[in-house]
C-alpha cells in the first residue's frame, strides 16, 4: 500500500509539473490563420516535444509538457516561419496573439529548398512532378507519360487512354495539340523528358479549359526558368536496346528584370525494332472464302527529331508583360519492314512475302504572342495569339510476291497533310472581394486542313489507283467559337465553390473532295456546365465534389480521306460520318494528408472506337476505320498512397480501376459488354550516402475489352541509378527500361460476337524491350545564376493541338 501511494503521488506531482501552451494565430491584417502547424522544440537540441494544428479560428493548444526551456515554432504555407523562445513554469502558458508575416516579405537571400510529392491531387485531377523521378533523364516525353498513373499508350495505334477511357486530348503548356494520335506520339517520342516539369492528368477540367476530350485532358507543362541573371542546363544521353538511342538537350535563360530571354534545342535519335504476330481465321472475299492465316511483321524503324525554341518576355512597367515565343521541330523516319505469311482456304494456299520501305517527314511550327495586363489590384487581363502549322508526307513502297488480291507485286502509298490552326483568346479575372472571384473569357479557333492520299499499283511503267475508295484529295475548314464564365466563391476559410459554364459553337465543312461520301457540313451549338465544391474538414482532410460536361470531337485524321496499306486484304482509312462524343462526369475526391482517393462516374454518348474492321467502297476489302459506339458507362476509383518508411526511403503506389459497360450496333449483331479492369503504378526511391540514389518503378495493366476484342494484361519494371557529383558539377544517371523484358501485348479479335468478316484472330505485339532491356546513360548539369526564382503566371491560352 505504501508503494502504491508513493507511485500515485509521483504521478500527481509529474502531472502538476507539466504545462499546456496555447495561443492565437493571425495574419498582419488580424484575420485568423487556420491549419498552421505549431511545434514545441527543446532548446538544447531542437528535438520535437509536442505538435498540433490551429483550428479554423487560428487557436492552437499544445498538450502538457514538462517545465523547462523551449522554442515555439509556427509554420504555415504562404507565411514566414515564426520562432520564439519560452520558459515554462506555470500550468498554463499563454503565448498570446502571434501575427504571421506573408512569405513574400522574406529576405531575398533566404533560399528554401523543398521536394514536392511525386503525385498531387487538384480539383481537376492528378499532377505528376516528373523531375522527382530518376528515370526522367534520358527518357522521352511519351515514355514518361506512359508511366503516369491511369495512363495507357497503345503501342500499335499510339492511342492514349486515361483511367480506362479513350478520347483523351493532349496539351502542351495549356495549348491543345490538334494532331492525330500517331502524330502526337511522334512529337512526344522525339521530345526529351528533361524539358518537362509536370504532367497534369485532368479527368474533370474546369470550364476555362477547352471542352474537348471526353476522357479529360493531359497537360504537359514544360520547364520555365525565371531566375535573375544568366542560367541554363545541359543534358546528354546514350543508350541501346536492339538499336542505338541518343538524345541531347540544352536550355539557356537570361533575365535582366525587364527582359527575359530563353532558348532551347533538343535532339533525339531512336533506332527501334518490333514484331507483330497474328494467326486465326477470317473471311477475306478478296482472295477467297473463310481462310486460316499466319502473319509475321518485323518492324525496323529509325526516327530522328530536332526541336528549337526561343522566347522573349518584356516588362515595360510593373503591371504589363508582353511576350512572344516560337517553337519549330523537324522529324524524319525511315521504316523498313518485312511481312510474310500465308492464307489457307479449302481449295488453295496463298503465300505472301513483302518488303515495305517508307520514309516520313514532319515539320511543326508554333509561334505565339501574348499580353498580360494588371488593370488594378483586383483585375487582370490576358490576350494570346497562336498559330500551329503541321506539314507531313509519308510515301511508302511495297514489293511483294503476293498479287492474288487488289494489289500488284509493286505498290505505293502516298500520304500528305497540311494543317494550319489559328487561335485567339482573351481571359479576364476580377477579384470582387476576399470571398468572390470572377473569371471569364472568349476564344476562337480556325483550322484549315488539306490532305491527299492514294494507294497505287505499278502497271507497266504507270502508277494507277488500286480501286474505288483508295485515293482522295480533301480540303476541310473548322471554326470553333467559345465563351466561358466561372464564379469562385469562398463562403468561409474552409469551403470553396466554383461554378461555371462554357458555350461553344463549331462548324466543320468540306471545301473539296474526290469522293462525294467524304463531304461534311456539320454544326454544333452546346453549353458545357461545371461545378466544383471543396470542403476542408480539418488540417489534414479535404473533400471535393464536382460535375463536368465535355465533348470529344473526331480528329482530322479520323475524318480525313487518307487510305494506307495494312495487308493484302485490308487498308486503313478515316470515317467522315463520325459523330462527336458527349460525356457527363461526376467525381468525388477525398484527401487525407498525402493520401488521395477519388471515385469518377461518366456517361458517354457516341463514344469513338478506333480501328474497326468494316466493309467499305471496294467489295471484299477490309476497311480499318473508327466508328461510333452507342454509349459507354464507366465507374472508376483511383487511390494514391505515398509511404515514407525512413528519411532515405520513399514509396508511391497508385491504383486505378473500375467497371465499364458499352453497347455497339455497327456489327451485324448487337454487342453489349460489361467488364472490370485496373492498372497499378508504383515507384520506390532510395537516397543513399555520397550522393547516390536508386529508383525502382513499374506498372501492371489488367486485361480489358475494346469493341469486339480483348487485350491481355501486361507489366513493366524499370530501374534507375543516380550519382550527384560534388560542387554542383552535375549528375550521372543510368536507366534500365523493362528490366525483365515483360513488355508483351496479346489480344484476341472477334472474341465476343461474329463480325462482317467472321474474324477470330490472336494477336501478339512485341516491342523492342521485349527482346532486350533498353539501357541509357545520361549526364545533366545546371549552370549560371543560382538566385531565387522569379515567378510569373503563364496560364495563357488553354488550348489547341491534339486533333491535327
Amino acid at each position: 500500500m505504501k508503494t502504491l501511494l508513493l507511485i500515485l503521488c509521483g504521478l500527481l506531482l509529474s502531472t502538476i509539473a507539466q504545462s499546456q501552451v496555447s495561443g492565437t494565430l493571425t495574419d498582419t491584417n488580424g484575420s485568423p490563420v487556420p491549419f498552421a502547424t505549431a511545434v514545441l522544440l527543446k532548446s538544447a537540441d531542437s528535438t520535437l516535444v509536442r505538435s498540433t494544428a490551429s483550428d479554423e479560428k487560428g487557436f492552437f493548444r499544445l498538450s502538457a509538457a514538462p517545465s523547462g526551456t523551449y522554442t515555439l515554432k509556427i509554420s504555415c504555407i504562404g507565411y514566414m516561419d515564426y520562432f520564439s523562445p519560452l520558459t515554462i513554469r506555470d500550468p498554463a502558458y499563454d503565448a498570446g496573439t502571434i501575427r504571421l508575416k506573408a512569405a513574400g516579405q522574406q529576405l531575398s537571400e533566404v533560399v528554401i529548398h523543398s521536394s514536392k510529392p511525386l503525385v498531387q491531387q487538384t480539383a481537376g485531377g492528378l499532377v505528376v512532378n516528373v523531375q522527382n523521378s530518376l528515370l526522367a533523364k534520358g527518357s522521352s516525353a511519351l515514355q514518361v507519360l506512359s508511366r503516369s498513373p491511369g495512363v495507357i499508350v497503345d503501342p500499335q495505334t499510339s492511342a492514349i487512354s486515361l483511367n480506362g477511357k479513350s478520347g483523351v486530348m493532349v496539351m502542351m503548356d495549356g495549348k491543345l495539340l490538334r494532331l492525330s494520335a500517331d502524330q502526337v506520339a511522334a512529337l512526344l517520342n522525339g521530345m526529351t523528358a528533361d524539358d518537362i516539369a509536370q504532367i497534369e492528368l485532368l479527368a474533370t477540367p474546369p470550364a476555362k479549359y477547352d471542352a474537348d476530350g471526353n476522357a479529360g485532358l493531359i497537360n504537359i507543362v514544360t520547364k520555365k526558368n525565371k531566375r535573375p541573371g544568366t542560367s541554363g542546363s545541359v543534358t546528354a544521353s546514350a543508350g541501346y536496346g536492339k538499336g542505338a538511342k541518343e538524345s541531347a538537350d540544352i536550355d539557356l535563360n537570361h533575365n535582366s528584370g525587364k527582359v527575359n530571354f530563353h532558348a532551347s534545342y533538343s535532339y533525339n535519335h531512336d533506332h527501334s525494332y518490333a514484331l507483330l504476330l497474328a494467326q486465326g481465321t477470317s473471311n477475306a472475299p478478296i482472295i477467297g472464302d473463310l481462310s486460316n492465316f499466319h502473319y509475321n511483321g518485323q518492324g525496323n524503324t529509325v526516327a530522328d527529331y530536332q526541336g528549337l525554341g526561343a522566347g522573349l518576355d518584356y516588362h515595360p512597367g510593373a503591371k504589363t508583360t508582353i511576350g512572344g515565343s516560337v517553337y519549330y521541330s523537324s522529324s524524319s523516319g525511315q521504316n523498313n519492314s518485312h511481312n510474310f505469311g500465308d492464307y489457307a482456304s479449302k481449295d488453295s494456299i496463298l503465300v505472301f512475302d513483302s518488303q515495305l520501305s517508307g520514309s516520313s517527314h514532319t515539320h511543326y511550327l508554333h509561334p505565339s504572342l501574348y499580353l498580360e495586363q494588371t488593370i488594378s489590384k483586383e483585375q487582370k487581363l490576358n490576350i494570346g495569339l497562336d498559330l500551329f502549322s503541321h506539314r507531313s508526307n509519308g510515301p511508302t513502297q511495297v514489293q511483294s510476291n503476293f498479287s492474288d488480291s487488289l494489289f500488284a507485286s509493286r505498290q505505293r502509298n502516298l500520304s500528305d497533310a497540311n494543317i494550319q490552326v489559328f487561335v485567339a483568346q482573351l481571359d479576364y479575372s476580377n477579384t470582387v472581394n476576399k470571398r468572390l472571384q470572377l473569371e471569364t473569357g472568349l476564344k476562337s479557333t480556325y483550322t484549315r486542313s488539306q490532305s491527299t492520299s492514294a494507294l497505287e499499283n505499278l502497271t507497266g511503267d504507270q502508277w494507277v489507283s488500286v480501286g474505288a475508295g483508295t485515293s482522295n484529295d480533301l480540303s476541310t475548314r473548322e471554326l470553333i467559337a467559345a465563351g466561358y464564365a466561372v464564379l469562385n466563391w469562398k463562403p468561409d476559410s474552409l469551403t470553396s465553390l466554383s461554378a461555371g459554364a462554357r458555350y461553344e459553337y463549331s462548324s466543320n465543312t468540306t471545301d473539296h473532295s474526290l469522293n462525294a461520301q467524304y463531304f461534311v457540313d456539320r454544326k454544333l451549338r452546346k453549353l458545357f456546365p461545371d461545378v466544383f465544391l471543396s470542403r476542408k474538414l480539418n488540417a489534414t482532410n479535404t473533400l471535393q465534389l464536382s460535375y463536368t460536361e465535355r465533348i470529344s470531337r473526331p480528329s482530322f485524321a479520323d475524318l480525313a480521306s487518307y487510305v494506307s496499306y495494312n495487308s493484302p486484304t485490308s487498308v486503313f482509312t478515316g470515317n467522315p460520318a463520325l459523330k462527336p462524343t458527349i460525356t457527363h462526369n461526376f467525381k468525388l475526391a477525398y484527401n487525407w494528408q498525402d493520401y488521395l482517393f477519388s471515385i469518377l462516374y461518366s456517361r458517354d454518348t457516341n463514344p469513338i472506337e478506333g480501328v474497326q474492321g468494316v466493309p467499305g467502297p471496294t467489295p471484299g476489302l477490309v476497311y480499318l476505320m473508327p466508328e461510333n459506339a452507342d454509349w459507354q458507362n464507366n465507374l472508376a476509383a483511383q487511390v494514391t498512397i505515398p509511404v515514407k518508411p525512413a528519411a532515405w526511403w520513399e514509396m508511391n503506389y497508385n491504383f486505378t480501376g473500375g467497371w465499364h459497360r458499352y453497347r455497339i450496333s455497327y456489327f451485324p449483331e448487337l454487342l453489349e459488354k460489361s467488364y472490370f479492369s485496373y492498372s497499378l503504378n508504383f515507384t520506390e526511391s532510395f537516397k543513399l550516402p555520397a550522393g547516390y540514389a536508386i529508383e525502382l518503378s513499374g506498372y501492371y495493366n489488367s486485361s480489358s475489352y475494346n469493341s469486339n476484342s480483348r487485350s491481355n494484361g501486361n507489366a513493366i519494371f524499370n530501374l534507375g541509378f543516380k550519382k550527384e557529383l560534388r560542387d554542383q558539377n552535375g549528375s550521372f544517371q543510368v536507366s534500365i527500361a523493362d528490366v525483365f523484358r515483360a513488355n508483351n501485348y496479346r489480344g484476341h479479335l472477334g472474341v465476343l460476337i461474329t463480325d462482317a468478316f467472321k474474324s477470330d484472330v490472336q494477336v501478339n505485339y512485341q516491342p523492342e524491350s521485349h527482346f532486350r532491356p533498353i539501357i541509357k546513360l545520361s549526364y545533366s548539369r545546371s549552370f549560371g545564376s543560382k538566385d531565387k526564382k522569379v515567378t510569373r503566371d503563364t496560364n495563357g491560352t488553354k488550348a489547341e493541338q491534339e486533333r491535327l
